[in-house]
C-alpha cells in the first residue's frame, strides 16, 4: 500500500517523461544556459567534467552542479527546456566515459592565438585518432563553449555508445574520489556500482536496481513501524498498570497505530537520498514522504498531547483549586493547533527553500484572515480575559445578564453553560470582556435569611429559650458562620410571632448548601419540640370573656428568670445537635458527592 501510495505520482509524470524523451531528437530550441566565462576549451571541458560528476555521477543533484555543466554548451542549442538541457548534458558526459580517460593538461590546449574554433580529436595510447565522436568548440562573445554542431549529434552517439563498458581509468578515478564523498553519498554510489548490469538498466522511469530497493524500503519501513507498534503495546500495558500513572489505557493505545505510521512514512523519507533518483522523480517522491510523515507526525503529536492532557487532568482533579481543571482542556486545544501549524510548515519547506518566507506569508495570511473573523480574535481576548481575571472556574454558578447556570466547559471561542432547566448555553467570551458576571460560586459564605413563626400562646420565657437554642444550634453546626448570626423575635404578625433566622453556612457547592439547611432546620423543628413551642400557621382566635375576670395562667416549667431558660434551650441545643452529628461519628459532614 506504502509503495502504491508513493509511487502514484510517478505515473502521474509518465507523460512528461515521454514528452522529453521526444525532445531530445530535436533539441535545438532558444533556451538561453547558465552565464560563465571559459577563456579556452581547457577551462570549458574541466567545468562540464566537474559539474556533471558532482551532479550526475555522485548524484548530489545540486543546482550549482548542474549550471556549472550548462556554462560549457552552446548558448540557443541546449535543450527546450532545463530538463532536455540537463538530459543532453548527461548523454554528452555518458559517451565521453566510455570513450576515453581524458588528461586535460595534455589533450585541451590555454592558449589559441586568434583562433575562434578548435575540435578535439580523441587518440589512443599509440597516438592514432580513435573512431567515434569529435567534440567541436567554438569561441562566441561571452567566451568558449562546446558548439552547436557536436550538441546536436550527441543524442545520436549516445544512442551508439551507451551499451558500451566505461573506460577502466574511469572507473578507478571515479572509485578514488568517491572515498572522499559523504557517508549517503558514498553509499549510494557503492550500491549502484555493485548492482549488475541487468539491474542497472531502466525498464520503466527507474533503473531496474532502484525499484527493487524503493521496495525493499517499503518493506523495511513497514516491519520497523510493526516493531514500534510492538514496543508501545507493551510499554501502555505497564503504564496502565501503574499506581503512579493514573491514565485510561484506551488513550495510551490510541497512540500506537499514528507513531507506527509516522515510523513508517519517516523511513522512506529519510533512505530515499540513497536510490539517486533524478531530481524530478526525487522531488515527487520526497513531497509524498513528506506529506506523509506530516500527517503521521502530526497525528501522532495529537495522540501525546491526550496522553499528557490525561495525566495532567488526573492531577488537576486531586488540587482544591479548580482554575487548572479549566486550563488542563484549553491546553491540549492550544497544543493541538500550535502542532498543525508546524505539520503545515513543515510540507510547505519541502515546496520551496525560503522558510522565512513561508513564515512571512502565513504571517500576512493570518492577518488578512484576522481582519476577516473579527469576532473571532474578541473572543479570543476575551478566553485571554478570563484566563488572566478568572472571573469563575470550572462548576461556578455564574449570572452573565439573562443566562444564568452552571460553567461546564471553556473553550477558545465560547464558553457553555449548564441551566437550571439543564440546557447548554453557549456564550462567546468577547462577552465577558465588558459584561458583569455574578459569580454564586464564589461566594465564601452562603446565607440563610427565614422566619421562624412561633404561636402567640408562647410565653416569652419560652421564646427566649427558643432563641437561645437557635444561637446554640448555629454555634454548634460544623458548616455555619461562626462570627456573624442573629435570631431575635423581629416581629409581632397578625398571626403569629415571627423569629429572624439570619445566619451563613460556608459550603462548596449548592447541594452541601441544601443539606447543611435541611440538617438546621430538621435541628430547629426538634428543638421546638423539646421546649413545647407550638409553631404558628395563619389562623384567627375569637376569645369570649367570661365573668368574674380571667384565672391567672399557669407559668409551667418556665416561671423562672430569663438567664434559666437561655440555660435550658442551650442545653436543649447542644443536645439535638449531638444527636444529629452521631451519624457522622461526632467529625464534621463532607460535602455532597452525588453518585
Amino acid at each position: 500500500m506504502w509503495l502504491f501510495a508513493l509511487c502514484l505520482p510517478l505515473w502521474c509524470s509518465l507523460g512528461g517523461v515521454a514528452g522529453a524523451q521526444e525532445e531530445e531528437e530535436t533539441p535545438a530550441a532558444e533556451v538561453e544556459v547558465p552565464s560563465r566565462v571559459h577563456d579556452s576549451p581547457r577551462s570549458v571541458m574541466k567545468a562540464f567534467l566537474d559539474g556533471m560528476r558532482e551532479y550526475h555521477e555522485f548524484q548530489s543533484y545540486e543546482e550549482a552542479d548542474l549550471d556549472q555543466a550548462l556554462s560549457s554548451l552552446a548558448p540557443g542549442k541546449a535543450g527546450g527546456d532545463r530538463e532536455a538541457q540537463e538530459l543532453l548534458a548527461v548523454q554528452l558526459y555518458e559517451v565521453i566515459k566510455r570513450l576515453k580517460y581524458i588528461h586535460l593538461d595534455e589533450e585541451f590546449p590555454v592558449e589559441l592565438g586568434g583562433q575562434l574554433t578548435w575540435t578535439w580529436i580523441p587518440e589512443g595510447e599509440d597516438g592514432e585518432p580513435l573512431g567515434g565522436p569529435r567534440l567541436g568548440f567554438a569561441k562566441f562573445a561571452d567566451g568558449w563553449r562546446i558548439d552547436g554542431e557536436t550538441l546536436r549529434k550527441v543524442p545520436r552517439w549516445y544512442e551508439a555508445w551507451k551499451d558500451k563498458p566505461l573506460v577502466s581509468e574511469v572507473l578507478e578515478r571515479l572509485d578514488r574520489e568517491a572515498d572522499d564523498l559523504s557517508g549517503a553519498e558514498w553509499i549510494r554510489y557503492r550500491i549502484k556500482r555493485s548492482m549488475p548490469e541487468g539491474l542497472r538498466s531502466q525498464a520503466f522511469l527507474l533503473e531496474n536496481w532502484q525499484w527493487v530497493a524503493l521496495a525493499l524500503i517499503a518493506l523495511a519501513g513497514v516491519v520497523l513501524g510493526k516493531l514500534a507498534s510492538f514496543a508501545l503495546r507493551r510499554l501502555s500495558r505497564r503504564l496502565g498498570e501503574s499506581e503512579r500513572i493514573e491514565v485510561d489505557r484506551q488513550i495510551l493505545v490510541n497512540f500506537e497505530r499514528p507513531f507506527s505510521f509516522f515510523v513508517t512514512a519517516g523511513t522512506l523519507l529519510w533512505t530515499l537520498p540513497l536510490l539517486g533518483l533524478e531530481p524530478r522523480f526525487y522531488d515527487i517522491l520526497r513531497l509524498a514522504g513528506a506529506l506523509f510523515v506530516s500527517v503521521a507526525g502530526v497525528w501522532s503529536a495529537y495522540r501525546l498531547v491526550d496522553v499528557g492532557a490525561a495525566v495532567l487532568a488526573v492531577r488537576a482533579s486531586r488540587t482544591a483549586n479548580r482554575f487548572d481543571d479549566m486550563l488542563v482542556p484549553l491546553l491540549r486545544r492550544t497544543a493541538k493547533l500550535f502542532l498543525t501549524v508546524i505539520g503545515v510548515v513543515y510540507v510547505a519547506s519541502f515546496l520551496s527553500d525560503d522558510l522565512y518566507g513561508i513564515v512571512a506569508g502565513l504571517s500576512i495570511g493570518s492577518l488578512a484572515i484576522g481582519f476577516a473573523a473579527k469576532d473571532s480574535i474578541e473572543n479570543l481576548f476575551g478566553t485571554v480575559t478570563v484566563l488572566m481575571d478568572k472571573p469563575y472556574q470550572l462548576g461556578d454558578w455564574i449570572t452573565v445578564g439573562d443566562i444564568d447556570g452552571t460553567v461546564e466547559e471553556v473553550g477558545f471561542r465560547s464558553t457553555k453553560v449548564r441551566t437550571f432547566y439543564n440546557s447548554v448555553i453557549t456564550v462567546p467570551n468577547s462577552r465577558f470582556i465588558s459584561a458583569h458576571v455574578d459569580n454564586w460560586g464564589a461566594r465564601r459564605y452562603r446565607r440563610i435569611k427565614t422566619m421562624v413563626s412561633l404561636s402567640y400562646e408562647t410565653p416569652p420565657l419560652k421564646v427566649e429559650a427558643f432563641c437561645e437554642a437557635v444561637r446554640e444550634l448555629i454555634r454548634k453546626h460544623p458548616y455555619t458562620r461562626k462570627d456573624y448570626y442573629h435570631v431575635y423575635l423581629n416581629q409581632l404578625a397578625a398571626s403569629s410571632l415571627d423569629v429572624l433566622l439570619y445566619c451563613f453556612v460556608q459550603t462548596p457547592d449548592w447541594s452541601t448548601e441544601l443539606r447543611e439547611k435541611h440538617r438546621l432546620y430538621l435541628d430547629i423543628l426538634r428543638v421546638a419540640e423539646g421546649l413545647e413551642v407550638e409553631l404558628a400557621f395563619p389562623t384567627q382566635t375569637i376569645h369570649l370573656a367570661k365573668d368574674g375576670g380571667e384565672a391567672a395562667g399557669d407559668g409551667g416549667p418556665f416561671a423562672e428568670d430569663s438567664s434559666g431558660a437561655e440555660r435550658l434551650g442551650r442545653e436543649l441545643a447542644d443536645l439535638v445537635v449531638k444527636e444529629g452529628m452521631a451519624r457522622f461519628d461526632g467529625e464534621k459532614p463532607p460535602p455532597v458527592i452525588i453518585e
